[in-house]
Order: C-alpha cells, then structure tokens, then sequence
C-alpha cells in the first residue's frame, strides 16, 4: 500500500485534496506500524554484528548500493566527506570556487521550499534548482533531502509534508539526481515528536519520522556521535553525525580528526552553513580543503561524498570502475580509441602507458551507465610530461553533449615524475545512455598517462 500510495503521488495527476488525504493516509499507516526490535531479513541484516532496531527500505538500500558498483575500498586510507547546509547564495559565491579549486565533491542538504523560505544574503533564491542540477552534475555534488522547510512538525500530516512531500518535491525539481539520503534538520520545538535529530538507532523506529525517513529513503544521517564506520555496511552508519566547520577553531583543527579517525580506522564528515562562515572561517575551512586534497594527492586520503562514506571499505582496495578497471592500459586499449587517435602504448618499470605522439589526437572511451546512472565519481589519473602541457578532461552525453557536459583543464608541469589528476562528476540518472570521457592535450608536448579510471565516490 505504501509503494501504491507513493507512486499514485510521484507519478502526478491528484488534485491537491487527493495528495493531501494521500499523506494522511501514508502517515497513519506508518504511525499504526508496531516496533519492531530486528530488521528485515537480508544479507545485509545478516552481515551485521547485531540485529539494526528499525526497518529500512531493502530495496531503496540494493539500489543505492547498485548505483556505485558495491562497497567503495580505500585500500587502507581513511576517508572524509563535506556536507554543506542549505543558504546556497553564500555558497554559489564563496564556498563553489573552493570546492572547484581543489576538486571537493560536497553533499548539499537541501529543503524543498529553500528557495521561497530563504532569503537574502543567506538565502537559497539565487541558486534555483536548474542550476543547482547543473552545478551537482558538472563537479560531483550529491543532494539530500534536509525536509521542506526546516521547521518542526507536531502532527503526523506536517510529519509527512516535511519528509515524504519533501523528497518528492527534490525529485521533480531534481529530475536527473538521485535523493537517497535523508538529512535530519535542526528544529528545535518537539523536535519531530520526539524524534530528535535520529540521535539513535531506535529513533528510527520508535518514532513516526524515523519509520517516514526509512521508507523513503535508502539511508540517513543523524545525531550520533562518533567517526563513521569504513566496513562497506552502509547500515552501520545509519544515523551518524559530523563535525561542524563553520567555527574557525574548529576547522583549524580538521586534520587533527582526520588524523584521529585514520588510526581508528574510520572516516570522517565534515559539516558547515555558509551562512555562518566569516572571512576567518572561510580561511580556516580553504586550509583543511588544501591539506586534504595534498593529502589526497599523496596516497594517503579518500574524498568521497556522503553517501559514498556510508559505502567505504578500508581494508579493500576494490572499487567500482568505469572505464573498466584496466590497469594502467595492462591489457591494451581495453576500448579507448589509442590506435584510431594516434597515441601509442608503453611499459616502462612495470608500469603501462599511453603516449602521445606529435599526430595525436583526442584520447577518448565511451562507458553505458546502466545501473550506475546517478552516481558521482571521480575521474583519477596519472600524468607526467617532460615538456609541459595543457590538458583538457571532459565527461559528457556521447548523443547529446548539451544534455550533459563538463570539462576542466589542468595545467601539467613539466617533470620526470607522475602527478595526479582529479575531476568529480555526477552521471546523469535520466536521459543519458552513455557519457564519453575524452582527453584533449590542448597545447604543449609529450605527454604519459597512466590508470585513468572514473571510481565511484
């Protein structure tokens, strides 16, 4: 009945009296559910060191997981995610450069209604939702459902309208991004009924906007303290909380969790609200984007969004590739178009490459998303260029760029050395079959690259 009701409303055509007795509807159901002490029996129930008290969406979580090829390992690294809170005008203008600076995928916690209840300099309006899809595709951000409009609800219609409303007003507005998480607002009030934030387990069943969070969406955030769990059990992190940045002294001090998260082998969210960002703390947060992405750089860090921290791994180093997972080129050309564009292939001290030559052209592989449409990856290489070179990456619709496209050049010093690539991106989860992922070589000379790959994260 729940899965009726839902598609009657996600599909249209009610009258708004009809939706309305809908989610009456909907809202009792889930208030006449009686608590449950074990979840579902599944797998991934089973793999749980104990029985979670609440019961999720198995097939919004199969789902979820299915979109990013399975658990994401870090091959011993530890891993943070960014979270940004909503008051986008304040972040299109000071926080979005950063994040493209240093290449930082965010996951943004907005509300339905932002646009309209926020206002001003630390308003939403300026950043309407077709530029928010179009900002979220182009440079790997990941959105959440943070309710309607950050309000408390006593009743269990207002309890629906701020969650269940909420995730499918983001979802017409949203129409080629996935709202899978749920990310619980402050409120104040009765706190949800009781509810408080998800600041536990049991909060999930025993209150009707934890059982209204789990049926409609594969996982939440909450209130619970602590470092995030790196086992590839995304339910383990059920409810998990974060560290907020937008305190100066706080931020400061983000390598010292990271440090503190990596010998507990565990991973890290960060949070901050624009709106609450001076100059000090826009200095303080650019330092921790700077020292993650060096460490990042190093071997030594993982950036994922928060949903891809709900996923990692740290004892795996496997992955979900993309491009294939060919080893730096091992097994040939592996579908690029290396022989067609001129580039040749080359094995130096173990390591394969494809280089270019003086008649190279566009370096190119076209990847089916399949079930991994809507899910944000980061395209990873390896470059070296003796000379110097400028080099253009681009992801894009291979039947319709101007359905999607994103592209990003990177200057390439020359060196003797290796250096890495970063670019983020969210695959489009409707109307694009495949994406392209071309390398142009836009000036300068000779030019090695080495494993590139588009990893979920």
């Amino acid at each position: 009945m729940l899965g009726a009701v839902s598609g009657e409303l996600m599909h249209g055509g009610l009258i708004p009296f009809s939706r309305r007795r809908a989610m009456q509807v909907l809202a009792g159901q889930l208030a006449a559910t009686p608590v449950l002490l074990t979840g579902p029996g599944s797998a991934h129930a089973a793999e749980s060191p104990a029985p979670f008290p609440f019961v999720y969406n198995q097939t919004l979580l199969e789902a979820f997981i299915a979109r990013r090829g399975g658990a994401i390992g870090t091959a011993g690294r530890a891993a943070v995610a960014f979270r940004c809170d909503h008051h986008l005008n304040r972040f299109k203008a000071e926080l979005l450069p950063l994040h493209r600076k240093y290449a930082i995928p965010v996951t943004i916690a907005a509300m339905s209604q932002m646009t309209a209840v926020e206002k001003g300099p630390g308003g939403s309006e300026l950043m309407p939702f077709p530029l928010l899809q179009k900002s979220a595709l182009e440079n790997g951000f990941e959105i959440a459902n943070h309710s309607a409009t950050h309000r408390d609800a006593a009743s269990d219609l207002r309890l629906t309208e701020e969650i269940v409303e909420s995730h499918w007003s983001l979802a017409r507005s949203l129409p080629k991004l996935p709202i899978e998480l749920f990310v619980p607002p402050g409120v104040g009030g009765t706190n949800y009924r009781g509810f408080d934030g998800g600041a536990s387990w049991s909060s999930f069943q025993k209150h009707l906007a934890g059982r209204l969070i789990t049926q409609q969406h594969a996982l939440s955030t909450g209130y619970m303290p602590g470092y995030w769990s790196m086992t590839g059990q995304p339910l383990l992190n059920m409810g998990r909380s974060h560290i907020r940045i937008d305190d100066a002294a706080v931020a400061w001090r983000g390598k010292d969790f990271v440090k503190a998260a990596r010998r507990q082998h565990k991973g890290v969210c960060f949070m901050y609200h624009p709106s609450a960002l001076d100059a000090a703390g826009l200095a303080a947060v650019e330092n921790l984007f700077a020292w993650c992405a060096a460490e990042r750089d190093a071997g030594r860090l993982d950036i994922l969004t928060v949903g891809g921290l709900m996923l990692a791994r740290i004892d795996s180093p496997s992955r979900h590739d993309l491009l294939g997972g060919d080893e730096g080129f091992r097994n040939g050309w592996n579908g690029w178009n290396g022989s067609s564009a001129k580039w040749s292939l080359r094995a130096e001290q173990g390591g394969y490459y494809a280089r270019r030559g003086a008649a190279s052209t566009a370096l190119s592989k076209d990847c089916p998303l399949g079930a991994y449409a809507g899910s944000t990856r980061q395209l990873r290489m390896s470059v070296r260029s003796g000379t110097g070179v400028r080099l253009k990456l681009e992801v894009f619709d291979v039947e319709s760029p101007a359905r999607f496209s994103t592209a990003r050049t990177f200057t390439v010093r020359g060196s003797a050395a290796f250096s890495p690539l970063h670019q983020y991106v969210t695959l489009p989860m409707t109307g694009t079959q495949a994406v392209r992922v071309r390398l142009t070589p836009v000036s300068g000379g000779e030019l090695l690259v080495q494993a590139p790959q588009l990893l979920a994260a």
